[in-house]
């Protein structure tokens, strides 16, 4: 039976990424390296980083997933905004590749925050054909390790350039929460894609809180549902817990861990060791 790994951000002390990566090691099964990089500032990590994280998660039994920068415009009706976005992908990728990621987040970023993503929804549905195809046909053998991730806008928008590409979802149900989109609608349509998913309390217009801020009825529903569809497609999938500081983190593993029962045994087994 496979199994659901359990992991969280590489921003929970106040430190770079490699001193979280340690301190992280033996709480849980994956962690989310959150990746930016602009003229200003970079926390890319050079080689020998790459080499001590690749270490750490083979002798530790971490796995990694990569997220994308935030500040790269796939849909961008200018051909030079699209351009950079690929040349970030190539980069993020050669300098992932020793860790052999398990996967990678995607934003296809709208234009405007909300539930309407562009002024020009088919431009920029356009744009987002052109530079998905660009990147799938370089790295047409990966599609899967693409999930692509849902944000402020229905998914529904680009659910169809999901399909076509054959790519993976990044479930951040806590987004879902917090625009009001129907939970069992994005469920049914995404869980059978969903490769990682983003979990976080959502109370009183803000996300990204520990589980105890959270409701515990929409959060049950949600890990319920999870467990079942990983029970019933066989296929390893992990839950980011996608919080960012010590007392978030421990709160939201206390409350996987007193879900243990209805989680089963096809769930990564460290979130009670914290």
């Amino acid at each position: 039976m496979k199994h659901m790994r359990i992991g969280t951000t590489s921003y929970i002390i106040p430190d770079d990424i490699l001193p979280n990566v340690r301190y992280l090691a033996d709480k849980v099964d994956d962690i989310e390296l959150v990746l930016f990089e602009s003229e200003e500032m970079s926390n890319l990590p050079d080689e020998k980083t790459i080499r001590e994280l690749a270490r750490l998660g083979e002798s530790h039994g971490l796995s990694y997933t990569v997220h994308f920068p935030l500040d790269i415009y796939p849909g961008s009706a200018d051909l030079d905004e699209r351009m950079r976005f690929m040349r970030t992908v190539e980069r993020i990728i050669s300098l992932t590749e020793p860790l052999d990621p398990f996967g990678y987040v995607l934003h296809l970023t709208p234009e405007s925050y909300g539930p309407v993503p562009s002024e020009d929804i088919e431009r920029w549905s356009t744009c987002l054909d052109m530079s998905l195809e660009m990147m799938i046909s370089k790295y047409e053998a990966m599609r899967r390790m693409f999930c692509v991730e849902t944000l402020s806008y229905p998914f529904s928008h680009v659910f169809p350039l999901v399909e076509r590409y054959d790519l993976s979802v990044t479930l951040d149900i806590g987004h879902i929460w917090l625009m009001g989109y129907p939970m069992q609608d994005n469920l049914d349509l995404l869980l059978p894609r969903t490769r990682i998913a983003h979990l976080h309390g959502v109370h009183d217009g803000k996300d990204h809180l520990g589980l105890n801020k959270g409701d515990p009825t929409q959060i049950n529903k949600f890990i319920s549902a999870l467990s079942n569809q990983t029970n019933k497609d066989n296929r390893e999938r992990v839950l980011t817990l996608e919080v960012f500081s010590e007392a978030e983190l421990d709160a939201s593993l206390s409350l996987l861990e007193k879900s243990h029962d209805m989680m089963g045994k096809d769930w990564g087994g460290r979130y009670g060791n914290h």
